[in-house]
């Protein structure tokens, strides 16, 4: 009895090979596309970049007026050491205080006469 050989290679039809169709490139973005780990990742940033409370013109914004805020304090700052300085010169100086009565308060002295004149170009800016 022969024995029998269920694969022959011999006996085998040749099979071609069939020639692969490239895949297109649209299919590779599709597949991209619908993947469940990616769909997540991109829902996630939008909600922290636009939806969150702490979204990202919230964060553009703030940082904004920090920035105004130093700037100001700046400001205020240098504005303190100057009115620190009048202060003492005040305190110290007895001409400061005469220069500043003088000026500010209309004062004088008793042998003197005080003639106010008007500023032409403050009344030219104020119409």
């Amino acid at each position: 009895m022969e024995t029998f050989v269920d694969f022959v290679p011999e006996k085998e039809p040749a099979q071609e090979a069939a020639p692969q169709k490239p895949r297109k490139a649209l299919s590779k973005i599709s597949r991209f596309l619908t993947n469940k780990f990616f769909l997540a990742t991109v829902g996630f940033l939008a909600i922290m970049l636009f939806l969150d409370k702490n979204d990202l013109f919230s964060i553009m914004e703030r940082r904004k007026e920090l920035n105004d805020l130093e700037l100001s304090k700046e400001h205020y700052n240098k504005e303190l050491i100057e009115l620190h300085k009048i202060k003492n010169d005040l305190e110290t100086d007895p001409a400061t205080i005469e220069k500043l009565a003088r000026e500010k308060y209309l004062m004088k002295r008793n042998n003197e006469d005080i003639f106010l004149t008007e500023d032409q170009t403050k009344l030219k800016q104020a119409e």
